[in-house]
C-alpha cells in the first residue's frame, strides 16, 4: 500500500467521525421541555406540533369534541382545520403508522399514543365515541373542502405523570441516513477516480468498513458531545 493511499485512508477516517457527530445527534433522541399546563395539548414531535386543546369551536384551534372523553380507557376525538398554513392539522396526512402523539392533560397526565393507520371518509361519516382507548385526529380532505374527512387512529400506549421534559424521537432521524448514504457515495467516487488501481480494493473496504461503523453509530447511538471532545482531544495532540 502506498503512502499516498494511507493518507486518503487517514483523511476519510477522520471525515467518518465527524459524520459520525451529524449521524449521533440526528439518531439520538431528543428532549422537548413541556410548559406548565392549564389546557390540554396536543404535541405531535414529527409535524413539529404543539396547540392547545379547546372546547369552544375548530376556529380557535384544535377542537376536543364533546361527545368523547379524556386519555385513558375511552375515545378521545380531536378536530382540527386544515386550510390556511397556520391551519394546526395542515400536515396531518403526513403521519405514519408508529408517529408517537401525546396529550397532557391536567389532572390525568401525559398520555402517549401511537398511530396505527390514516383513513378518509365522507363528510357524513359519523365516528363512534366508544372505541376503546384510541385518539381519532380529524380534518378535512383535501385541504379547505369540506367534502371528506381525512381521519387518524392512534392507539394510547401509557399515561404517566406530566414531565417537564420529554425524549422523543429526532424528528429528523432521517439525516442520519442522508449522511452515511453520502459518505458511501463520496468514498465510492473516490475509489472509482483513484489513480493506483492496485490499491482501489484496499481504499474500497475501508469506505465499506467507515459506512459500517457509521451504520453501527446510527443503530447504537454514542452522545454528539463525546465524540466531539474526543475528537478535539486528537486535534490538540496533534497540534491542529
Amino acid at each position: 500500500m502506498r503512502l499516498s493511499t494511507a493518507l486518503v485512508i487517514t483523511g476519510m477516517f477522520i471525515i467518518s467521525l465527524y459524520a459520525l457527530i451529524e449521524v449521533s445527534f440526528y439518531s439520538s433522541q431528543i428532549t422537548v421541555h413541556q410548559r406548565d399546563v392549564d389546557s390540554p395539548v396536543v404535541e405531535i414531535p414529527s409535524l413539529n406540533l404543539t396547540e392547545n386543546i379547546n372546547n369552544r369551536s375548530v376556529f380557535y384551534g384544535v377542537y376536543h369534541e364533546p361527545r368523547s372523553y379524556t386519555p385513558g380507557n375511552r375515545t378521545v376525538i380531536l378536530f382540527g382545520h386544515r386550510t390556511l398554513y397556520g391551519s394546526p392539522f395542515l400536515k396531518l396526512d403526513r403521519l405514519r403508522a408508529g408517529d408517537e402523539v401525546y396529550l397532557n392533560w391536567p389532572g390525568i397526565g401525559l398520555a402517549e399514543y401511537r398511530v396505527n393507520r390514516s383513513f378518509i371518509v365522507p363528510e357524513s361519516y359519523q365516528m363512534s365515541v366508544e372505541q376503546g382507548a384510541r385518539l381519532f385526529l380529524i380534518t378535512c380532505h383535501p385541504p379547505g373542502s369540506t367534502r371528506e374527512r381525512l381521519i387518524v387512529e392512534c392507539k394510547l400506549v401509557r399515561i404517566t405523570p406530566y414531565q417537564k421534559s420529554l425524549k422523543v424521537e429526532n424528528p429528523r432521524r432521517y439525516y442520519a441516513l442522508l449522511i452515511i448514504t453520502g459518505f458511501l457515495i463520496g468514498g465510492l467516487f473516490i475509489t472509482k477516480i483513484y489513480p493506483v488501481s492496485e490499491d482501489k480494493r484496499i481504499l474500497l473496504a475501508a469506505v465499506i468498513g467507515l459506512t459500517l461503523f457509521l451504520i453501527l453509530g446510527y443503530i447504537f447511538p454514542v452522545p454528539p458531545e463525546f465524540i466531539s471532545d474526543k475528537l478535539s482531544e486528537i486535534n490538540s495532540m496533534m497540534g491542529i
